[in-house]
């Protein structure tokens, strides 16, 4: 799966101005630093945990002559202090991509763009840049909606999005034709063309939804699509099957656990039905040829690490469902309820950093077990999961599920197969440096350290050191005060005509 967001961006520059060029990490590799080069007008985006390696970039590239613009989920919430790294940066959705270059071109260029992510405008997506950038996904990436309606605690969308819009039927209809007919000719994607629906909540919009699907079922070069959606959409029995008759191959929920109390706190109400069981649902889907995936949420503040060893077995001895596609120890993102609590509380780790939030990093200082024993757990899911489930037991799991299917497309049974196998193929990646797994402590990846022999000590506290959330105590960071100051005093004073403390930020 590749994010769309450089996409998004570089459709909506003017390319008889500029020469667009695509770089994904996650598929090209890392950049190097001899191809920074050669460029006027550079965007970098990720997400949280990539903030670091965006300022990284940053520097190389400024230091080659271009124009920095950043975006994502720390430029969104932390605006003033993300600026100061780039030349500028973008809060909220790429919509303001046109009002940037614009003014780069004036030579008038502000230091803080804002469009809320909600707001859609309407423009055209060119996904042959995908192919002219080398970038060669099996499926067709793209959006249908945008947010989610949905409040959970843990999740950046409510403070970041706050809400579920649509993108324009007509438009989007356009979308999905210019994405066929602009890859490669010989592609998995021309000959058999399948969409994954990359929205938050595909269906927040029950209307919208519906009349996607009619389309997609309609369109005769689409052969299948797979799409994001809530667990509650499991219990409308005969909505599954309407969208296993529209093509529908597969649907990602958001589970995240079975552990009724860590959905409590985590406010996921959608997940809390008292009248509807989540296996029988999935064991219904699938048995229309719909595969069901999911991630898996472990929260080491609660569960001790036979506890997650315990879901983790009971998940892989029950014959009805699927292995998570992916498993994580719940990450503090910051910016979200969940995080601010948590520093209120004193629960996040001393000299917690920004890398830290990858989901496999335990970021809390007050942990329902020994901290030794919860990173030999987390080591072993992450990196060497067949030594918590045998990895012959969930091929015979998988065998019985494709038999249960009732249907003979090979096609639907590759996604089910790759969905439950995806957790061994995924741990593969074992790090070539020795992990704590602690927050504060884990191993930095190797661009931290890759840095020019004449590289200034401000330049390498600017652009090389790691972004902390806290300090060795636990409490906020120095750049991270101003904004939790204004928090507070929000809680406390609504309305107030004091002086926004976040501008502090800006000279901090």
């Amino acid at each position: 799966m590749q994010p769309i967001s450089g996409l998004h961006v570089a459709s909506l520059i003017d390319q008889t101005v500029f020469d667009v060029r695509l770089h994904h990490e996650d598929w090209h590799g890392p950049l190097e630093v001899v191809d920074c080069k050669r460029y006027d007008l550079v965007f970098l985006s990720g997400l949280q945990v990539d903030f670091d390696r965006l300022r990284q970039l940053s520097f190389y590239f400024r230091r080659s002559g271009a124009v920095v613009i950043a975006g994502g989920s720390i430029c969104t919430t932390f605006p003033e202090f993300a600026s100061q790294f780039f030349d500028a940066v973008c809060a909220g959705g790429v919509d303001s991509v046109p009002a940037v270059v614009a003014d780069f071109l004036k030579g008038s260029l502000k230091s803080i763009y804002r469009s809320p992510i909600a707001l859609i405008s309407s423009y055209a997506i060119d996904y042959s840049l995908l192919t002219r950038s080398g970038i060669s996904p099996v499926v067709h990436l793209i959006e249908a909606t945008r947010g989610c309606s949905f409040k959970c605690s843990f999740c950046v969308i409510p403070s970041e999005v706050g809400t579920h819009v649509s993108y324009n039927f007509d438009q989007l209809t356009k979308t999905i034709d210019n994405a066929i007919s602009t890859s490669p000719r010989l592609s998995f994607r021309r000959l058999y063309p399948i969409f994954m629906l990359l929205d938050n909540n595909f269906s927040d919009d029950r209307e919208h939804m519906l009349r996607v699907c009619a389309y997609l079922k309609s369109n005769p070069r689409v052969r299948g699509w797979v799409a994001l959606v809530t667990q509650n959409v499991l219990h409308d029995r005969e909505l599954i099957r309407h969208l296993a008759a529209s093509k529908c191959l597969g649907l990602f929920i958001g589970l995240e656990s079975f552990d009724a109390d860590m959905l409590r706190r985590y406010r996921k109400t959608q997940n809390l039905s008292k009248r509807h069981n989540v296996i029988d649902d999935i064991a219904y889907s699938e048995s229309q040829g719909v595969t069901i995936t999911y991630g898996y949420l472990f929260d080491p503040r609660y569960q001790k690490a036979s506890d997650m060893e315990s879901q983790i077995r009971a998940i892989a001895e029950n014959p009805l469902i699927p292995m998570p596609i992916y498993m994580s120890v719940v990450a503090p993102l910051a910016g979200t309820e969940s995080f601010w609590d948590d520093l209120d509380s004193g629960r996040l780790a001393p000299n917690l950093r920004l890398r830290d939030l990858d989901g496999e990093t335990v970021a809390y200082s007050q942990l329902a077990d020994r901290a030794d024993a919860i990173v030999t757990f987390v080591e072993q899911i992450f990196r060497r999961p067949w030594t918590v489930v045998g990895r012959a037991g969930i091929l015979l799991k998988t065998l019985r599920r494709l038999v249960r299917s009732g249907t003979l497309n090979p096609i639907r049974w590759y996604f089910m197969a790759v969905g439950t196998l995806h957790c061994f193929i995924w741990s593969r990646g074992t790090p070539s440096q020795p992990r704590s797994y602690l927050a504060g402590s884990d191993t930095l990846d190797p661009q931290y350290f890759e840095r020019p022999v004449d590289l200034s000590d401000q330049d390498r506290a600017t652009y090389f050191d790691p972004i902390y959330l806290t300090d060795d105590a636990g409490r906020p960071s120095d750049w991270l005060k101003p904004y939790y100051l204004r928090r507070a005093t929000n809680h406390v004073r609504r309305g107030s005509s004091n002086t926004d403390p976040v501008q502090e930020v800006a000279v901090s």
